[in-house]
């Protein structure tokens, strides 16, 4: 996991394995103790990958609520999907965030056959997401949003959000960003009955996620 930030920036064609032990912080012998080649490394990040992407869970709709759209929410009901919902919103930003264009272009040119194996997975992802706001369209908590233009808007702006260029042209931290960008999309996709206002949850996970950033530079 120590590469991810080497193989984010520039993909795995340019990694040296003087630079992969350098990266690991360990010993050139002791990485030829675990991977032959780089190849080796390459099919042990994605593999990885894979594994944790094929392991998210999300919750649909809890079997407690009615299958008919309900007039009024409880606030058990609400708080259930405004977390969830926070789940739904983690996991896709985390697919861009470890998934930049570069790597995925030069994983797609240098090793096919695993760029083929990790979109498998993030494809099985992006299905359980929709699935997920299918379920809460069908009890009305949700507009009906198509759930494929939600996942390629929130990827498409999560990634400019991360561009520092172009958040110093605005005069916005990333922070501020990300939190109006939040919020902006959950009113974009809760019916307003639904809303819970409370954001100290994510408020929280980007902190930590912007901090794991710099100690990526």
């Amino acid at each position: 996991m120590r590469l991810m930030p080497y193989v984010q920036k520039y993909g795995f064609s340019p990694l040296k394995m003087d630079d992969a032990a350098k990266y690991m912080d360990i010993s050139k012998a002791t990485m030829y103790k675990y991977f032959a080649s780089k190849d080796e490394i390459a099919e042990c990040i994605i593999d990885k990958f894979v594994l944790f992407v094929s392991n998210q869970m999300l919750s649909e709709a809890p079997p407690t609520l009615s299958p008919e759209p309900l007039s009024q929410p409880s606030a058990e009901e609400r708080k259930f999907y405004n977390e969830s919902f926070t789940q739904a919103f983690k996991l896709t930003i985390k697919l861009s965030f470890y998934l930049t264009d570069v790597l995925l272009q030069d994983l797609n040119t240098t090793y096919p056959n695993l760029s083929s194996k990790l979109g498998q997975a993030v494809e099985l992802c992006k299905n359980k997401l929709a699935d997920y706001f299918d379920s809460g369209i069908q009890l009305g908590v949700f507009y009906p949003i198509h759930t494929r233009i939600y996942l390629t808007q929130v990827d498409l702006v999560f990634r400019k959000l991360l561009d520092p260029k172009w958040l110093m042209l605005q005069n916005i931290t990333m922070k501020q960003a990300l939190m109006d960008f939040y919020k902006m999309v959950k009113h974009q996709v809760f019916y307003e009955k639904w809303i819970d206002e409370d954001d100290s949850a994510i408020d929280l996970y980007f902190d930590k996620m912007i901090a794991s950033m710099r100690a990526y530079d």
